[in-house]
């Protein structure tokens, strides 16, 4: 797995911890993001949890790999079938690390988490992203 990789699973894994009691199907949503992006093996997930350095930024990320990563962690946070505020305001610290002007994170994180609560692929956000 690359070392951006590794951040993105690290900072997904703490999207977990938001609320401080991991739901069963949050971790199932984590192991399903790491087949998505290619086969990543449940070791090489596990690896990325406990690895130290893990904090993600833009660098080398395109647009949709920066909105790929916030949906993900807008699937993590509806897996237990709740939002609760920290959860949220990991998400729009995340946005503002990867460099959404801070007037947006608010607005994005809303329209990921309730794209995340409908299930839809992420194919369907760019999308909707693409035709606004």
């Amino acid at each position: 797995m690359i070392e951006n990789e590794k951040k993105m699973f690290l900072g997904l894994y703490q999207m977990l911890l938001a609320d401080e009691e991991v739901h069963p199907n949050e971790i199932a949503i984590l192991y399903q993001i790491g087949k998505e992006k290619g086969d990543i093996s449940e070791e090489e997930i596990q690896r990325a949890i406990f690895s130290p350095n893990t904090f993600v930024s833009n660098e080398n990320l395109s647009d949709d790999d920066r909105i790929e990563y916030l949906y993900n962690l807008s699937r993590i946070a509806w897996a237990d079938g709740r939002i609760d505020d920290r959860e949220k305001e990991i998400l729009q610290e995340a946005s503002k690390r990867l460099g959404f002007a801070n007037e947006n994170v608010v607005e994005i994180s809303e329209f990921l988490l309730k794209q995340a609560k409908a299930e839809k692929s992420f194919e369907e956000i760019l999308q909707i992203i693409k035709n606004s």
